[in-house]
């Protein structure tokens, strides 16, 4: 076998090999571990929707500025709507250090929570989701949307800025953080972490089942 075949060869094993080597990788980053520990508590901070009898607490985890997020929102939403009467939603934040712009939209969040309109801006931020995700100052955008759900914008503006709000997220994130989290979106039911569904059917499942389990 001449040099140059050689060559070939070797180039083409390395290549291979790299290719195999980055396909596991890829595989192994979107796996959602099974032994996370069980988040805290639904505690009187957080954001919820639905009753405190709801047979079944769906928990997210959720950074505001991640696609994966954005792609899992009208499915949640769609879950809920659907399932009101035996789930509530609990939101919790967790943004990721790779999204500029995530911790601006919790503030945002929070800054509306004061106002007791946290859902409708957190619907405004994932229904809108191109409109800012990309700025190098989504600030105006968020103020935007705090004058289109009838915020006190003044108000707003100031508590964007709150030290008091930003603790409420980074309590968040190290919890999120303490559990093993490591992407978003993580979903918890009744405590127990789940493989993220690939469909609103099968996400509905996984409810149904929760539901038809618990005791009532």
């Amino acid at each position: 076998m001449n040099t140059k075949r050689i060559f070939f060869w070797t180039c083409f094993i390395i290549v291979l090999a790299l290719i195999i080597w980055g396909l596991i990788v890829a595989m192994n980053k979107g796996a959602r571990p099974l032994n996370l520990a069980a988040p805290a508590p639904v505690a009187a901070a957080d954001h919820v929707l639905g009753s405190a009898n709801a047979s079944v607490t769906l928990v997210e985890y959720s950074d505001f500025q991640c696609p994966a997020c954005e792609n899992f929102y009208p499915i949640v939403k769609r879950l809920y709507d659907e399932s009101s009467s035996t789930m509530r939603l609990v939101y919790r934040h967790f943004p990721l250090t790779q999204h500029p712009n995530a911790v601006p939209a919790a503030m945002a969040s929070e800054a509306a929570s004061v106002q007791g309109k946290f859902w409708p801006m957190f619907d405004q931020l994932f229904s809108n989701h191109a409109d800012w995700t990309e700025l190098s100052d989504p600030t105006p955008i968020f103020i935007g949307y705090a004058t289109k759900i009838g915020l006190d914008v003044n108000r707003f503006k100031a508590d964007l800025a709150s030290s008091t709000l930003r603790d409420i997220v980074n309590a968040d994130q190290d919890e999120g953080i303490h559990l093993g989290i490591d992407q978003t979106p993580t979903f918890f039911i009744n405590s127990k972490v789940i493989v993220n569904p690939q469909s609103y059917d099968q996400f509905k499942a996984l409810i149904d089942a929760a539901a038809s389990s618990s005791p009532q």
